[in-house]
């Protein structure tokens, strides 16, 4: 249907019929449509929209849906890299004396427990 139904400001789109007739992308707009009517847009992420995609082939071989997401390389690069990093042994230095040392916390930890006021108030 070609007849004018409203106005598009800059910075909007229109889904087509055909598009909201999908049942592969309805779901996606169903969700797209919800977090702009209740101004939770801010709060969508890659899951929340990989969630209501069903691939085609799938629909037509089972039943049940399965979610399918694309593989990200950059980002299975990254917690392999993060995975190998934590399993890294790491080295502290711990020091009973000097600005950061042990005795220098502990004083620092009396010293405000001693506080009752602030010092402001102290004369």
């Amino acid at each position: 249907m070609d007849e004018v139904a409203g106005v598009v400001h800059a910075g909007e789109w229109v889904a087509s019929q055909k598009l909201l007739a999908s049942p592969v992308a309805r779901p996606l707009i169903e969700a797209l449509d919800y977090v702009q009517r209740t101004n939770t847009i801010g709060s969508l992420r890659q899951t929340d929209v990989s969630r209501t995609i069903t691939a085609p082939a799938v629909l037509a071989q089972s039943s049940t849906p399965t979610v399918i997401v694309q593989e990200n390389k950059e980002l299975r690069d990254t917690i392999r890299e993060l995975k190998d990093r934590l399993n890294e042994p790491f080295v502290t230095i711990n020091t009973v004396t000097g600005d950061h040392g042990i005795k220098q916390a502990q004083d620092d930890y009396q010293r405000l427990m001693n506080n009752k006021s602030p010092k402001s108030k102290r004369k």
